[in-house]
């Protein structure tokens, strides 16, 4: 597995258009829509910042994170999937910073004003890019993530499973971006 080096890198935020375009259509097929950030809004209605926040009204203060790309029900606003993309890191407290973030939310914002919806069909994916893959490390932070999950009221911890994994390159994030979302659809997760 070869890591991209920082000159053949894509811009921050590039890497995730890349894969939301890649995985659009597969789960156009579905009948999903892919929403994500890092793109360019003027030409796209699925591009937008994707936040978690808290409280009875938005504004800066109540946001706890952004993510990457949500995956949504057509015509709906139910989340399938939430993933947050770390093109420079693997480091544990920046996955648990990602998983908490959205989970001690109450709600999850599209673009400007539009609500999505988490239930217990929605998968929380975190991935970071690795020269190694930190699978027994990686699964004790889920594991101990989905503890935690257990014992908070907040209306995003409803969301039914986590995933936290890694990525050498761009081409193994193409293989493996898609499909965790395909077991979780096919409830192998």
């Amino acid at each position: 597995m070869k890591v991209i080096s920082s000159n053949k890198r894509k811009a921050h935020g590039k890497l995730t258009a890349w894969i939301a375009d890649k995985i659009s259509e597969d789960w156009k097929k579905h009948g999903y829509v892919v929403l994500y950030d890092h793109g360019e809004k003027s030409e796209d209605a699925n591009v937008g910042k994707i936040i978690s926040w808290f409280g009875d009204q938005y504004n800066r203060e109540a946001e706890l994170s952004q993510l990457d790309i949500a995956i949504v029900k057509k015509n709906s606003d139910d989340i399938f999937a939430l993933i947050e993309i770390e093109e420079t890191s693997d480091k544990p407290k920046t996955f648990l910073g990602d998983v908490f973030g959205v989970l001690m939310g109450e709600h999850i914002k599209f673009g400007g004003k539009r609500c999505l919806t988490v239930n217990k069909d929605t998968i929380l994916i975190v991935i970071g890019q690795s020269k190694v893959r930190h699978q027994e490390r990686n699964r004790h932070l889920r594991d101990e993530a989905m503890k935690v999950k257990s014992n908070l009221s907040t209306a995003n911890a409803v969301v039914g499973q986590i995933v936290i994994d890694t990525f050498a390159d761009e081409e193994e994030l193409s293989a493996l971006l898609p499909s965790v979302p395909d077991k979780a659809f096919e409830g192998e997760l």
